[in-house]
């Protein structure tokens, strides 16, 4: 397949990179295979050994390896394909939200579920934990955003809700706020300990994907109508809208310092922007399917970004050497969000299918 990375201002990509720089049983973890496409293998317990595994680098990416597959539970596929995923802040604990079916909270050393939220769900599409890790922020076709305890998995209280199914939400850094979208309505921002709305937005109606800068002073959104822009949370006014596409824009995130913001698109492609101009500084090009998932590795120099696609892959892309470092196989269906792990340096890669599963992905340790 041809990979390229093609970048509209070469100039601003080179100077934007060097500033930067400045209970259930998983399957075994002994058979790390890239591309194994056929069914996984049956699912044996696991030894509580801590698992320890490089930092995913430039260096080492060509050698990430597929590690384990977790089982959703009960799977149940749902009605449209959106899923969510995401490491707790010290990447010892993963939720994933996919299918009509119990949100499982898996332990990431021995891959056992923890928790399973929710007793009757409807379709939950979103789901993240808050900075201090204590509680699980879940969203989805109730149109009701729900906080659990992540240690005890059960439910402290509803925040708010939308007038149509929550696709995606996040905390802010410091856990105060939580920014959320409708399917078909507007953003909306809460004051997470009065539950009550500080304000919403409705220049960016039916959005799939919101994220926080690192800073909390802004929100990226991307939408179901090919638009994406930035929205300033002190006053809720547009600081500027970044582009405007023939097709949805699946998922946006911004780099671990704010200095670029990356968004995965239904033309297959990842754009990505610095964010002190917002100038458009280089396109990501080589998956065959709309590009669902993206995430910022914590290491780096925030030049190392994964995406998941329609196309069944994910990629692990060098921003600043323009090119796809590797492509990983092994899921069968749709990936629909991917997360490196905040914890250790980025040692591992999680992505989350249609298919039913989470796979993990590192370097093998030795």
């Amino acid at each position: 397949m041809k990979t390229r990375i093609t970048s509209t201002l070469g100039s601003a990509l080179v100077f934007v990179l060097a500033w930067s720089a400045c209970g259930n049983a998983s399957r075994p973890m002994n058979t790390p295979i890239a591309t194994n496409t056929g069914p996984s293998p049956t699912m044996t317990p696991l030894s509580p050994t801590p698992i320890v595994e490089p930092p995913i680098t430039v260096e080492n990416a060509d050698k990430v390896q597929w590690l384990r597959t977790l089982d959703i539970p009960d799977y149940n596929k749902g009605q449209i394909s959106q899923c969510s995923l995401a490491f707790s802040p010290d990447g010892r604990w993963l939720v994933g939200a996919c299918g009509r079916n119990q949100v499982p909270v898996w332990d990431v050393q021995s891959g056992r579920v923890r928790q399973l939220l929710y007793e009757n769900p409807p379709q939950i599409v979103a789901c993240t934990f808050s900075p201090s890790g204590a509680s699980i922020a879940c969203g989805g076709f109730d149109k009701t955003i729900t906080l659990w305890n992540s240690e005890t998995g059960k439910k402290i209280r509803e925040l708010g809700s939308h007038d149509s199914p929550i696709w995606d939400i996040d905390f802010s850094p410091d856990g105060h706020k939580l920014i959320s979208c409708g399917l078909t309505d507007d953003i909306r921002l809460w004051d997470v300990e009065r539950g009550e709305t500080i304000w919403s937005y409705a220049g960016a109606k039916a959005c799939l994907s919101v994220a926080f800068s690192p800073s909390g002073k802004t929100i990226a959104y991307g939408g179901r109508w090919g638009n994406a822009g930035v929205v300033d949370v002190a006053t809720g006014k547009s600081i500027t809208e970044l582009v405007k596409l023939a097709n949805p824009i699946g998922d946006v995130t911004f780099s671990p310092t704010g200095k670029l913001l990356a968004a995965g698109t239904d033309d297959n492609l990842v754009y990505l922007w610095e964010t002190e101009t917002y100038q458009h500084v280089a396109t990501l090009e080589g998956h065959r399917g709309y590009v669902n998932g993206v995430s910022f590795s914590p290491t780096e120099g925030e030049t190392l970004l994964a995406s998941g696609s329609h196309d069944k892959t994910l990629a692990i892309w060098d921003i600043a050497g323009q090119r796809r470092l590797k492509t990983l196989v092994g899921h069968t269906d749709t990936v629909l969000r991917v997360a490196f792990s905040p914890a250790e340096r980025g040692t591992l890669i999680a992505s989350i299918s249609w298919d039913g599963t989470v796979r993990l992905w590192g370097v093998p340790g030795k």
